[in-house]
């Protein structure tokens, strides 16, 4: 059996799969519900999932509940060091989240969060593909 594909899924990519099945970031998560996607997430994208799913998407509770009982792999907090590194490369509230997604040596990151994390200083910086869902499907599920 092929190694399984470790991504680390921002809050974005989770809400966007969860919110539309049939897109392509609901076939990523469909690929974790049926083991052959390991996801990774953080303390920051739970929390974020949490205070946004109420209020925004209230009809995705459940789906977000079960998304958790898979379950995904909840990566360690960066250190403040960590988090300080991160912001040199993204400078927003997102450093956070590469801090973390760094320290989980994801195979790809998956996020719609393209403004921030598709910068060319934070893609050439990490040892991983940083990619919209419909990216991390063309490249790593149609292989």
């Amino acid at each position: 059996m092929p190694k399984k594909i470790k991504v680390f899924l921002d809050t974005s990519a989770i809400l966007a799969g969860l919110n539309s099945p049939n897109g392509a970031a609901g076939v990523i998560l469909a690929a974790c519900f049926a083991k052959r996607i390991a996801p990774v997430i953080s303390s920051q994208v739970v929390d974020e999932a949490n205070r946004n799913i109420p209020i925004k998407f209230p009809l995705l509770t459940v789906p977000w509940q079960s998304f958790l009982l898979i379950p995904p792999k909840t990566v360690k907090e960066p250190t403040f060091k960590q988090i300080k590194a991160a912001y040199q490369l993204l400078p927003t509230s997102d450093a956070p989240i590469l801090a973390v997604a760094i320290n989980a040596k994801p195979d790809a990151l998956v996020t719609w969060n393209t403004r921030h994390f598709l910068r060319r200083t934070v893609t050439d910086a990490v040892n991983f593909p940083i990619l919209t869902p419909g990216d991390f499907l063309h490249k790593f599920l149609r292989r």
